[in-house]
């Protein structure tokens, strides 16, 4: 299979999953550095995920395909990032350490170019990639702003419920508790077990 026909092939799969301008670009990524990507269903624990070449496999991304396309692509780039900062350095540096941070700027950085982002997510992204985070769901300002381009309307956030609240999270029933920061302290119904929800956390009213 030619190269052409390669990209072709995975700008028609991630057509769906990327905003307009960027698609390519992705498709260039994964071409070039002979990538297994792939778009699995959502994971409560992570948005995306990469492994380095072993035994005998070549490096591997894994992107939730649940999340809108802003947050599809961010995270993408989050994952290359790994890819590219290995292929630097190995594991001579820490996982999300300066030389990654470093990656992840620069290969955002030709995006900006490609495509006309709304520009509420480009103000939040820029001002993110100044000191990325290990996760792109630890910058408030982010979540909140990607949060506004979710097809998800029935959900609701933790934050905007009042004290005492119920709500629905994987299956469970909480109330919601006091604040602590970032978080909220919330007790399982049934268990009358304490657990620390984010605030920005989707869940749905009880």
């Amino acid at each position: 299979m030619t190269k052409t026909t390669l990209k072709t092939n995975y700008c028609t799969a991630l057509n769906r999953f990327l905003p307009e301008g960027t698609i390519e670009y992705v498709a260039d990524l994964i071409i070039d550095y002979e990538c297994h990507f792939r778009v699995t269903q959502k994971r409560k624990t992570k948005l995306g995920d990469y492994r380095f070449p072993h035994n005998g496999k070549g490096h591997r991304i894994s992107v939730n395909g649940d999340v809108n396309k802003y947050g599809f692509l961010i995270t993408t780039i989050h994952e290359f990032a790994h890819l590219t900062t290995y292929n630097k350095h190995k594991h001579k540096v820490y996982p999300h350490g300066q030389e990654w941070k470093n990656e992840f700027k620069d290969l955002f950085e030709p995006i900006f170019n490609l495509t006309e982002l709304p520009t509420d997510i480009e103000l939040a992204l820029k001002n993110y990639l100044k000191n990325a985070k290990a996760s792109s769901c630890s910058d408030d300002k982010l979540m909140r702003v990607l949060k506004r381009y979710d097809k998800n309307n029935a959900a609701i956030l933790v934050e905007q419920l009042k004290l005492g609240d119920k709500f629905k999270l994987n299956s469970k029933t909480f109330v919601r508790g006091r604040k602590l920061r970032k978080y909220y302290l919330c007790q399982e119904l049934d268990t009358k077990k304490e657990y620390k929800v984010l605030g920005l956390a989707e869940v749905l009213p009880f």
